[in-house]
């Protein structure tokens, strides 16, 4: 089985929480604010903002290359694909 960064899992595991639903980058981002402060001082200057930002887009795309989320580059919202709910072993599959 793949392994991923844990950080990439972790997106993969927000994105099945909400599974049906998609997630802009926005909010992506804000959910995963508490992973963000385990890893790095607390800041919020918009910089910082846009740089976290940054990172979780950079995250999604590999996602999305890998076949593991849809990204909509038009709207920049999420949804975790099948494949993805595979990898994290999601409790959706058995519903």
């Amino acid at each position: 089985m793949e392994t991923l960064p844990i950080f990439l899992v972790k997106i993969l595991q927000m994105l099945a929480d909400r599974y049906g639903m998609s997630c802009t980058l926005e909010e992506l981002t804000s959910l995963l604010t508490p992973v963000f402060n385990t890893y790095t001082l607390l800041q919020d200057s918009i910089a910082d903002e846009k740089k976290k930002q940054a990172r979780v887009l950079d995250a999604l795309i590999l996602l999305n290359k890998e076949g593991y989320i849809f990204l909509s580059s038009s709207s920049d919202e999420s949804t975790i694909s099948i494949k993805g709910l595979i990898l994290v072993n999601n409790k959706v599959i058995c519903n």
